[in-house]
C-alpha cells in the first residue's frame, strides 16, 4: 500500500488550520498542526516530515526564523517548506526564499493552488530521492566496470602491439596462420623510444635499422615467422583464420568488421582479405572508428529529429482531438439542456390534456346518455329539435364522438412516449453515475431517430429488429452511453441510405421478440434491417451489439474507423470525431470495449461491452 505522505502545517490561526487540514485529509495526506514556531521545530525533531506549509507572522518565532533553524539542521534542511503569508510585496518574497524557502503562497489562497503547490514539491523531493537511489546504483556499476576492465587489460596486453598500428595495418599470412610479412603504420614511432627500437631489432637483423626492409619496424619484424595466435587474442585469431580460410576457398576477396578495446577505448576496424599467392592470403586492416562515430551519430540525429516530428505530430493531433472533443462534449450537453427544456414545456401541457380526456370521455357519454333518454321519454319532439338533430347528424355523432375521443387519447399517449423518450436522451447533460436500464436508452435513441427510420422516396423503410436479452441495472454515465447508441444508430442509417436508396417503402417496421418469427420474411436483402442484441455477456459484463445490413466498409475503412477526424462522409456531412468519441466514452470512461466487424457489401457489426459495476478508478480520467 502506498505510504501517505506526512504534512506539517505551521499557523497561529486556527480557522487556516481547520481549513488546510479538512481539505489536505481528504485529498489523503497525512496532516500534523503546529500554532508556533517553538512547537513546529520540536514535532519535526520528533518526527520529520514529508512537507512543511509555514506561516510567516507568528508571535515569538516568525516563519523566517523557523526555516532558518530547519535549514541549519543536517537532519531537516532537506525538508521542502511553503510559505503562507498576506505578506505580498516583493522583499518578503526574496527573504523567504533567501532563507531555504522551496516556495511562496500568498494570502488569501485558493485550495487547488495550495494542493498543485504541495504535489509539486512532493513529487520533486521523490523524484530527489529516486535519484540518490540510482547514483548509488550507478556508483555499484561503475566498481562493476571497473574490476571487468582489469580484467580485460591482461588481454588488451597481447592485443596492443598489433591494434596500435591500425588503420594502415597489411600483412600476409599463409594457410597454416603464419606471418609472412608484416607491415604497421608507423606503430614504433609513436608508442616506442628508439632504444626501445633497437633492443626490439637485435633478435631479427643488425643493429642498423637501414638494413630493415622499407617501412618496416623492428616490431613489424618480431611478428614475422609467428603464429596469429601468437602475435593475436583467442577470439581475434580465430576470426582471422576464419577470413582467411574463405578467401582460399571461394578464391574471392572478403570483408569483414570487428570491434577491439585499446587502451580503455573502443575502436571499429575494417579488415580485406585477398588471395596473394598460393596458399596465402594478404590483409589489408583500417581503423574506421570515425566513419562509424559519425554514421552512429547521423543515425542519432536522424532519429531524434525523427521522434521530435513524431512528438510534435502527436501533440499537434492529441490538441487537435482534445479541443474537438471539448466542442463536441459542449454540443452534446447544450443539446441534452435544449431536449430537456423542450420536453419539459411540452410536458406540462399534455399532462393536462392526458389527465383530463378520462372525464371528457365520460361527461360525452354521459350526455349522450341523457340525450338518448331524452329521444325514448320525448318520441315526438319538437320541428326545431328534429330539424337540428338532421343537421348535426346525431347518429353519427354518438358513434364517432368516442372514436375521437380515444384518437386524441391515444395521440396524447403517443406524445408522452416522445416526451419520456427526449428527457431519457437528454441525460447527456448529467455528470454522475448512474444503475439505469440500458434498453431505455436504446428505445428512446430509437424514439428519437424515428423520423429516420420511415421511408422516403429515395429509400424503403428501415426495419429495427429488438433481440433484447434479459440486461441488470448498469452503473454508467448514461446520457454519454446514449450518445454511443446515437452515433452507431446513425452511422447505420447513413450505410443503408447508400445501400437502399430508390426503394421506398411507406413506413419502417418494429419487430420485438414476440412477432419475430413471424416476420423472418421481411428481413431479408431486400429490406433495410437493423438487428439490436442484447446479453448478459458473464456475471460482470453486458453486450450490445448493433447490425445493419447496408454497404458495409473495407478492411482499411474498418481499421480506422475509430480514428479521430476520419470519416468517409462528404465535406460538410460528418466531422469524423462520432466513433472517436464512442470509442473515448466506452473504454476511457467505462472500461469496456468496442469493436467493428465489416466487410464490403456485408454491412457492419458494432459490439459494445461494458462492465455492470463502473470501475471506480476511470472517473479521475474523464474528459468532461
Amino acid at each position: 500500500m502506498k505510504k501517505k505522505d506526512n504534512i506539517l502545517l505551521v499557523d497561529d490561526t486556527v480557522d487556516n488550520l481547520r481549513f488546510l487540514s479538512s481539505m489536505l485529509s481528504k485529498e489523503g495526506y497525512e496532516v500534523r498542526k503546529a500554532l508556533n514556531g517553538k512547537t513546529a521545530l520540536m514535532a519535526v525533531q520528533a518526527a520529520p516530515p514529508d512537507l512543511i506549509l509555514l506561516d510567516i507572522m507568528m508571535p515569538e518565532m516568525d516563519g523566517y526564523e523557523v526555516c532558518t533553524q530547519l535549514k541549519a539542521s543536517e537532519k531537516t534542511r532537506d525538508i521542502p517548506v511553503i510559505f503562507l503569508s498576506a505578506l505580498d510585496d516583493v522583499l518578503n518574497k526574496v527573504k523567504a526564499f533567501n532563507v531555504g524557502g522551496s516556495d511562496y503562497i500568498s494570502k488569501p489562497f485558493q485550495f487547488e493552488e495550495v494542493l498543485a503547490r504541495v504535489e509539486n514539491q512532493l513529487t520533486a523531493q521523490r523524484l530527489q530521492k529516486q535519484l540518490g537511489e540510482q547514483n548509488a546504483i550507478l556508483q555499484r556499476e561503475i566498481e562493476e566496470r571497473k574490476l571487468v576492465e582489469a580484467a580485460l587489460r591482461a588481454s588488451e596486453a597481447k592485443n596492443r602491439a598489433f591494434v596500435d598500428a591500425i588503420p594502415d595495418v597489411m600483412f600476409r599470412i599463409n594457410a597454416d596462420g603464419i606471418f609472412l610479412d608484416y607491415r604497421g603504420a608507423k606503430f614504433d614511432r609513436i608508442s616506442t623510444t628508439e632504444s626501445e627500437d633497437e633492443e626490439l631489432t637485435k633478435p631479427f637483423c643488425s643493429s642498423h635499422s637501414s638494413d630493415l626492409p622499407y617501412g618496416q619496424t623492428p616490431r613489424d619484424r618480431q611478428a614475422l615467422g609467428k603464429s596469429v595466435s601468437d602475435i593475436f587474442s583467442e577470439d581475434l585469431a580465430a576470426w582471422t583464420m576464419h577470413y582467411v580460410e574463405e578467401t582460399l576457398s571461394t578464391q574471392t576477396m572478403q570483408i569483414g568488421e570487428y570491434v577491439q578495446q585499446v587502451n580503455g577505448k573502443w575502436h571499429h576496424y575494417e579488415a580485406r582479405y585477398v588471395v596473394s599467392g598460393a596458399d596465402e592470403v594478404l590483409a589489408i586492416l583500417r581503423d574506421i572508428s570515425d566513419q562509424k562515430r559519425a554514421e552512429a551519430q547521423m543515425r542519432q540525429s536522424e532519429a531524434q529529429l525523427k521522434a521530435q516530428k513524431t512528438q510534435l505530430t502527436e501533440t499537434l493531433n492529441e490538441l487537435k482531438r482534445t479541443q474537438a472533443t471539448l466542442i463536441q462534449n459542449e454540443k452534446m450537453i447544450g443539446l441534452g439542456q435544449l431536449v430537456a427544456g423542450i420536453a419539459h414545456e411540452i410536458n406540462n401541457p399534455i399532462g393536462f390534456i392526458y389527465g383530463n380526456l378520462s372525464y371528457v370521455s365520460s361527461y360525452t357519454s354521459d350526455l349522450l346518455k341523457l340525450v338518448k333518454m331524452y329521444q325514448e321519454a320525448l318520441p315526438n319532439s319538437t320541428t326545431d329539435i328534429q330539424q337540428f338533430i338532421e343537421e348535426m347528424d346525431l347518429d353519427f355523432l354518438d358513434e364517432d364522438l368516442p372514436k375521437l375521443i380515444g384518437s386524441i387519447n391515444a395521440g396524447a399517449e403517443r406524445i408522452s412516449k416522445i416526451v419520456l423518450s427526449l428527457q431519457n436522451f437528454s441525460r447527456l447533460g448529467e455528470a454522475e453515475l448512474k444503475r439505469v436500464d440500458l434498453h431505455e436508452g436504446i428505445e428512446s435513441t430509437l424514439m428519437i431517430l424515428q423520423h429516420r427510420l420511415k421511408g422516403n422516396s429515395n429509400r424503403p423503410a428501415i426495419a429495427v429488429v429488438k433481440e433484447f436479452g434479459s440486461l441488470p441495472l448498469v452503473e454508467c454515465y448514461a446520457g454519454k452511453i446514449n450518445q454511443v447508441f446515437m452515433n452507431i444508430l446513425s452511422n447505420a442509417i447513413d450505410s443503408l441510405e447508400s445501400r437502399f436508396a430508390n426503394d421506398a417503402i411507406e413506413k419502417s417496421f418494429v419487430i420485438d421478440n414476440s412477432s419475430l418469427l413471424e416476420s423472418t420474411k421481411l428481413l431479408t436483402n431486400d429490406n433495410p434491417t437493423i438487428t439490436i442484441h442484447t446479453e448478459l455477456v458473464d456475471t460482470q459484463r453486458v453486450a450490445i451489439a448493433i447490425t445493419d445490413n447496408g454497404q458495409g466498409m473495407t478492411e482499411a475503412v474498418r481499421k480506422r474507423v475509430f480514428d479521430p477526424f476520419f470519416t468517409t462522409k462528404e465535406v460538410g456531412s460528418g466531422t469524423g470525431l462520432g466513433m472517436s468519441i464512442s470509442y473515448q466514452v466506452v473504454v476511457e470512461q467505462h472500461g469496456g470495449e468496442i469493436r467493428c466487424e465489416s466487410a464490403t457489401g456485408e454491412g457492419a457489426k458494432f459490439t459494445v461491452a461494458i462492465p455492470i459495476v463502473h470501475p471506480k478508478e476511470l472517473q479521475t480520467g474523464l474528459t468532461h
